[in-house]
């Protein structure tokens, strides 16, 4: 049967678009970046089209130019699915207690209890929250080891202040069966790389056992580290972008992908945090859904989830509820970053993560639009059985689709008196109640040999650590 679909229109036209790369091209010939990192620039000097002045790069318009062609031949063609999705967070360093909804510093008991919701519903491979309690080089490493015990993790791309840590990391994906992914973030607003990530994949680039990726993924903020205004933002992000695919292609003869990613958040000015749900923000991101679908050839289905708030509350699910209906209307379909998350991303709230699923359910039902009968007489055949007086909840036609109809128990319909005979439960309780549920219920089953490795390396990082 035939559904009836809407979208959200409007946005930048070819006009600005071509604009917007024009100026991106006389950002880099004449601003250029800065790349404090002396065996980068060494390498990539002499490059044709690249000038070394000092540590400022800068790139002449035709190397731009061709950059800009070759990654939108070979960047990944996609559909648009109908199914909207919301997959883990990111590592966050207080949590919200799922008994007392307090919010206090998370610890290692958190790390396991998180790993397994992660696990119950397939959300991704970053744990949510940091163990405190464990000594501080090891820290990051627990959340490896765990993550192996506990799930299908296939890596948590989370950053090591200690490379041996990491090495040690390595052999444990390796006993594992997995193969390490490393991502290395070195774009840094304003038009600046950072040297400490350039270091990193200098070290990697030539590792056979791990994929390392290079991720060309500048954020910067209007207001702040970028233009309050329209396009400016935009132009800053697409040249910042395009300047790390180029010095990372170059310093690596082309063995670490990288490929760009474009982001544009709101500075929140009064606050100097970011205003994830203000309205400009809102816009922002479909202007920077334009902007890469015009670069690389692909609709950006990827989106980030986030709210300010610092608890699961009315601001919260405000927050989240504006942000996944308005971008999934515009075409964002995975929301990979940010479920559960609250105050940016500083505390994870297990609760928060329930709703933040049930919105991916509604978001899903909302682009997916109702059925309609476009038969010509579809309409006048169904009343006409039914007649005056009578009642369609018996009708074939309301038995066969009222599957479709969204349901939640999260955000149930009821009167007074149903939710009275309920026990009267608000969200949070009811998001609470199905976390643990959730908790309670996993199981994962490691093998025994794998599991005598990574003790055997754990032992090994403790004896590093001191």
């Amino acid at each position: 049967m035939k559904r009836i679909r809407y979208e959200l229109g409007g946005g930048l036209a070819e006009a600005d678009l071509e604009s917007i790369r024009d100026q991106v091209v006389a950002v880099l010939d004449r601003v250029g970046v800065e790349c404090p990192h002396a065996r980068t620039l060494t390498r990539i000097a002499g490059e044709k089209g690249i000038r070394v002045e000092g540590t400022r790069v800068r790139f002449a318009p035709e190397l731009v130019l061709k950059t800009m062609a070759e990654q939108k031949a070979r960047y990944p063609r996609r559909q648009v699915p109908d199914e909207v999705t919301v997959t883990g967070p990111w590592n966050c360093l207080n949590i919200e207690d799922l008994d007392t909804g307090k919010i206090r510093p998370s610890t290692s008991a958190d790390v396991l209890a998180m790993w397994r919701l992660l696990g119950a519903v397939n959300g991704g491979s970053v744990c949510p929250v940091y163990p405190h309690d464990v000594a501080g080089p090891l820290q990051v490493l627990f959340i490896e080891k765990t993550g192996l015990e506990i799930t299908k993790t296939t890596g948590t791309l989370l950053e090591y202040n200690d490379d041996a840590m990491r090495d040690i990391a390595i052999e444990m994906y390796r006993a594992a069966g997995i193969r390490y992914r490393l991502m290395v973030e070195f774009t840094i607003s304003p038009l600046r790389l950072n040297p400490d990530g350039l270091e990193r994949i200098w070290r990697y680039r030539d590792r056979p056992d791990i994929d390392l990726y290079a991720a060309s993924a500048p954020i910067p903020h209007a207001g702040s580290t970028a233009p309050l205004v329209l396009p400016g933002g935009l132009v800053q992000t697409v040249a910042e972008t395009f300047a790390g695919v180029i010095v990372v292609d170059r310093m690596t003869d082309g063995k670490v992908p990288v490929r760009p990613e474009f982001r544009l958040e709101l500075a929140d000015l009064r606050h100097m945090t970011t205003a994830y749900s203000s309205p400009q923000n809102l816009v922002n991101q479909m202007a920077v859904r334009d902007v890469y679908r015009w670069f690389t050839g692909s609709p950006r289905i990827e989106g980030i989830f986030m709210t300010n708030s610092q608890r699961c509350d009315a601001q919260s699910v405000m927050d989240k509820t504006a942000w996944i209906v308005i971008h999934a209307l515009a075409g964002f379909r995975e929301f990979w970053f940010g479920g559960g998350m609250l105050s940016q991303d500083e505390v994870f709230s297990a609760a928060q993560y329930m709703i933040d699923l049930e919105l991916a359910r509604y978001a899903t039902h909302l682009v997916r639009g109702v059925p309609y009968d476009d038969s010509p007489d579809a309409a006048v055949k169904v009343i006409s059985e039914v007649g005056p007086g009578g009642e369609y909840l018996s009708h074939d036609t309301t038995l066969e689709h009222m599957g479709e109809l969204f349901e939640s128990e999260l955000f149930p319909r009821l009167s007074v008196n149903q939710w009275r005979a309920a026990g009267e439960a608000d969200v949070w309780h009811r998001a609470a109640a199905k976390a643990k549920g959730l908790i309670e219920g996993y199981h994962f089953a490691l093998d025994p040999a794998v599991q005598r490795e990574l003790d055997r390396l754990w032992a090994k990082a403790e004896s590093l650590a001191g």
